[in-house]
């Protein structure tokens, strides 16, 4: 048993000093008879085999945990993971537990048992003591058994699902008399069922040693009769952000040839309505706490993500973004802070499932808290490339994102904040932030990195060149839970989101347990991640809502809070490296590059090819608009790299798509009998305003050429010819390459091949007069032939 001393300068809760100073007096008395009943039970029980487990719950330990974890690291073993919890127990709800058992290793692992323990009587004196347990670092004694279930035998690659349920009724939790988080282990045996028989038969395989996990079981205040103490307020902030956006290919085909009513918006598409599902359904547990694991035949259990994050049972497909919206209407303490474009279109999405629940009386409206920056534009990673003229020449001017902007798309007035990027918010994007008209930003990351004794209200106001920056800083490993990581990857417990969220109240309950209580009032940011799914944030909600410790808070309230630091002391705190890694530097570098050369290519064509920008300035300024929103979401904190690419191509075929309008039509080949000829090419236009393009010929042959360039006008939606004139020296074959090119003579589209065949004929009075005059010129020859005097040497 590890010790209660404080670590790290953590206080120890006052309720618990006269309860450990009355254990720590009788230890004398009871250490010699406890050690004899030690002595007799281990020679009592020698002959038992050394996996079975009491049923009774006298002596199961952490010891156990590590003797399991011995073997060498690279040794493939079971692994326990929990599906579903009970978050806080109550003097009402009991206790269960759902857990999926896998077998990864290549051999089969034989019947088995779960067992679930747990201390009722400890109490955590610090986070590094909570830490250690989780970690199963530490020796806790939980001898307190809550139910076992027998697990059958699980093939290699195979899993079961046990479920232990211990209801209020039953002794092992009416000896939970004390509030707060408690130490709870779940052990798998392979081979030793629920009543310690041994089940190993001649077919297993695999190692058949006990594994253990390391979890938390959290009681409330309710029920039990204790010191009240004010609740630690915490405000759950849940940024509404399409994640799932695309770039929508045939809006932009159309908006390049202006067929029907398409906005610049609508180049974007919002993520596609997934079917919702619910989670896999387990057997009701019994009273007697043993509940039988039936095999996973899939081979993985589902976990508790695939719950749907409402409560209604309705199967009607839905967004993520809508899903959260309709979460959000559920907790009304939930703070949305909703990016303007994902609003909305969540919004209207959203409707027709309103509609359909407005029968039944039981809609409710989200509540909009604040907006952030549109599309969620990454600022951190603005200010930290500094590089404004290049995301100028991309698109992005500073007007696209301020918090004028963000409000202009919603149609409301309210409170604008500006949500952190990848990259951290040190004084230049603070100032960037303010300079746009962002008084207050989301910390959602690395901002403090200092250790205190106690949590505290994580409210900062940082001094920059544009004026103050309201910081408000999330607490971190509340936060970090929430957006689904664990406290660390030794955290064996903590790999799935019920696992986390057991940690997350846990850790709740004892930071309301650190004194002082009143001195401060805190209010405890927690910022959930743009991908965290709508069912994590309906279950971690709802066991905020369950914790009597715990207030939940509001982002007013929380603006409005007592300023944690400020002035010079919040300047040293503010983080002077942007930490912004390499690989998203790149990633935003190619991407603005590629984004500078199609934003050029409409540039290039409203002034080089279209006859008159003026005329087609509303068409001209939809499709810049329309390149800006892509580049905007191509830029965003939270566009993974396929969205980054799906929005670059869509920029990129917006912009070649205004030249791919313009077109050379195939031309019949050539054939020229004569000297010269002509021949006609013709251009096409789809586009709603006329083009001036330049026609260019070239052939392959120095005796067969065309005439080299030819301007034409070609009206909307239309077609002109140009003629090109063919000069002939002799018989023989070339091919023209027509290309076409604007008025400054920069080439564009594709090149169209014209097969010229010259067979040469006589077609003029000169060739018959050569003709005849060769003619005469041979009977000449003949006549002096034939006539000609010999000479008399000849």
């Amino acid at each position: 048993m590890i010790s209660n001393r404080p670590a790290h300068g953590r206080s120890v809760p006052f309720v618990d000093l006269k309860e450990r100073w009355r254990r720590l007096i009788a230890v004398p008395f009871v250490a010699v008879p406890f050690v004899a009943v030690l002595l007799s039970a281990a020679m009592l029980f020698a002959a038992l085999p050394a996996t079975a487990l009491a049923d009774d719950g006298t002596d199961i330990a952490a010891s156990e945990s590590a003797d399991d974890n011995s073997g060498s690291d690279d040794v493939t073993k079971p692994t326990i993971s929990i599906d579903r919890s009970t978050p806080v127990v109550t003097d009402t709800t009991g206790y269960s537990i759902t857990v999926t058992v896998s077998n990864p290793t290549d051999g089969d692992l034989p019947k088995g048992s779960l067992t679930v323990a747990y201390n009722p009587m400890y109490t955590f004196v610090s986070r590094t003591d909570m830490q250690h347990w989780a970690e199963g670092d530490v020796s806790i004694p939980v001898r307190t058994v809550l139910g076992t279930a027998d697990v059958p035998a699980i093939k290699a690659g195979g899993t079961a699902r046990a479920t232990v349920t211990a209801s209020a009724a039953t002794d092992a939790m009416k000896a939970l008399q004390s509030w707060g988080p408690k130490p709870l282990m779940v052990t798998y045996a392979p081979g030793v069922d629920a009543a310690g028989n041994a089940t190993a038969d001649g077919n297993a395989t695999a190692d058949s040693r006990p594994v253990s996990i390391h979890s938390f079981l959290t009681r409330s205040a309710q029920g039990i009769d204790t010191a009240a103490t004010p609740p630690m307020n915490i405000t759950l902030v849940m940024p509404l952000i399409d994640t799932d956006r695309t770039a929508n290919d045939t809006a932009i085909d159309q908006l390049v040839s202006h067929g029907g009513n398409v906005t610049a918006e609508s180049v974007v598409a919002a993520g596609k309505a997934k079917a919702k599902t619910s989670g896999t359904s387990t057997s009701g547990a019994q009273d007697d706490s043993k509940t039988a694991a039936s095999p996973a035949d899939s081979g993985s259990a589902a976990d508790d993500t695939t719950d749907s994050g409402n409560s209604n049972s309705d199967a009607a497909a839905q967004t993520a973004t809508s899903a959260k919206l309709a979460v959000a209407a559920k907790h009304g303490s939930l703070q949305v802070i909703a990016d303007p474009t994902s609003l909305s279109t969540a919004t209207q999405q959203s409707t027709a499932a309103q509609s359909g629940s407005q029968a039944n009386g039981t809609t409710q409206q989200a509540h909009i808290a604040a907006v952030m920056q549109p599309s969620n534009f990454d600022i951190t990673a603005y200010a930290a490339l500094d590089r404004a003229q290049a995301y100028t020449q991309a698109g992005i001017s500073t007007d696209s994102w301020t918090a004028k902007a963000a409000l202009a798309k919603t149609n409301q007035t309210g409170t604008t904040i500006a949500w952190q990027g990848e990259a951290d918010w040190t004084s230049q994007a603070l100032t960037t932030a303010k300079k746009q008209g962002y008084g207050i930003v989301i910390a959602a990351h690395d901002f403090d990195a200092n250790d205190t004794a106690t949590v505290h209200t994580g409210k900062y106001v940082v001094s920059t060149q544009a004026g103050d920056v309201t910081v408000l800083a999330e607490q971190e490993e509340l936060g970090n839970l929430a957006k689904g990581k664990a406290t660390s990857g030794d955290a064996d417990g903590e790999t799935t989101n019920a696992g986390r969220i057991a940690r997350f109240v846990a850790q709740s309950a004892f930071y309301q347990m650190e004194q002082p209580y009143a001195a401060q009032n805190r209010n405890l940011l927690v910022c959930f991640s743009p991908t965290t799914p709508a069912a994590v944030i309906d279950r971690i909600a709802t066991a905020v809502e369950q914790s009597t410790w715990l207030q939940s808070g509001s982002l007013d309230s929380l603006i409005n809070s007592e300023t944690y630091q400020s002035g010079d002391t919040a300047k040293q705190t503010v983080p002077t490296n942007d930490h912004l890694s390499a690989k998203r530097k790149s990633r935003i570098e190619d991407a603005l590059a590629a984004l500078k050369a199609s934003r050029g290519d409409i540039e290039r064509f409203a002034d080089t090819i279209l006859t008159d920008r003026k005329s087609a300035k509303t068409w001209v300024d939809t499709l810049l608009a329309a390149h800006t929103n892509l580049a905007m979401n191509a830029l965003s904190a939270t566009a993974r790299t396929a969205n980054v690419d799906s929005f670059v191509a869509g920029a990129k075929r917006l912009g070649a798509g205004m030249f791919d309008g313009v077109t050379i039509k195939p031309t019949e080949p050539v054939t020229v009998v004569s000297e010269t000829a002509k021949m006609p090419v013709t251009i096409s236009n789809s586009h709603p305003y006329p083009v001036r393009v330049q026609v260019s010929s070239l052939t392959d042959s120095m005796e067969i050429v065309t005439s080299r360039l030819s301007e034409v006008t070609v009206p909307a939606n239309g077609e002109a010819q140009v003629t090109f004139a063919i000069r002939v020296a002799t018989s023989g074959k070339a091919v023209a390459h027509v290309t076409l090119q604007d008025v400054e003579g920069r080439r564009f589209g594709g090149e169209q091949d014209t097969s010229i065949t010259s067979v040469l004929r006589i077609s003029d009075k000169t060739g018959f007069v050569i003709i005849g005059l060769s003619v005469v010129l041979g009977l000449l020859g003949l006549w002096r032939q034939f006539n000609r005097k010999k000479d008399p040497d000849e």
